[in-house]
């Protein structure tokens, strides 16, 4: 009986088996097209926040000290705000937000500059000069520290811009780029 039985039990999976596997395979299909559907949503979404912005660049070095002090010559030349924005530098991992910052989701990483203003909340926003990695903004050359001056909506307001900074800097530029501006959290 017992044997009979073990054959049974085999016949009645190689009988389910052929009916199963187009079911599961269907599950596993249908699933695949849900994540994948959702993650066009998301890319969407994303694409929908990315706006074409134009920096104004004092300079463009591979040594960060060098783009620092050229950014702080100029701020000091013409008056506008220095800052780094609360990053740092570290030999071993280069421009970063210390492990201790204020927002825990960037400690230890770099955030890139995203606008022009330092107090967006303020009533009279005022630009600043920072120093910024190259590689964090589509289509700049990778591997550069750039003193960064503005970021505009435009390419004219850009040059404008740019006319304030090269009695300073003759040979700062303006660079398009491509930059997130939806909710980073």
């Amino acid at each position: 009986m017992h044997r009979r039985s073990e054959k049974t039990a085999a016949e009645f999976l190689d009988m389910l088996l052929p009916r199963k596997v187009p079911a599961v395979l269907s599950v596993v299909f249908t699933v695949c097209l849900q994540a994948q559907a959702r993650a066009n949503e998301v890319d969407a979404d994303i694409s929908s926040e990315v706006r074409d912005k134009y920096l104004v660049i004092l300079c463009a070095e591979r040594d960060f000290s060098s783009a620092k002090q050229e950014g702080e010559r100029v701020s000091q030349l013409s008056g506008l705000q220095f800052s780094m924005r609360g990053h740092v530098w570290d030999s071993n991992k280069g421009l970063m937000l210390p492990d201790d910052c204020e927002d825990p989701m960037y400690c230890g990483e770099y955030a890139l500059r995203r606008y022009n203003e330092l107090n967006l909340t303020s009533t009279k926003p005022v630009g600043y000069i920072s120093v910024e990695k190259s590689e964090a903004y589509p289509h700049l050359q990778k591997g550069y520290y750039i003193a960064l001056a503005a970021i505009c909506d435009s390419h004219e307001d850009a040059e404008k811009e740019l006319l304030k900074f090269k009695p300073f800097a003759p040979k700062a530029y303006v660079a398009k780029t491509e930059i997130y501006m939806g909710c980073i959290h």
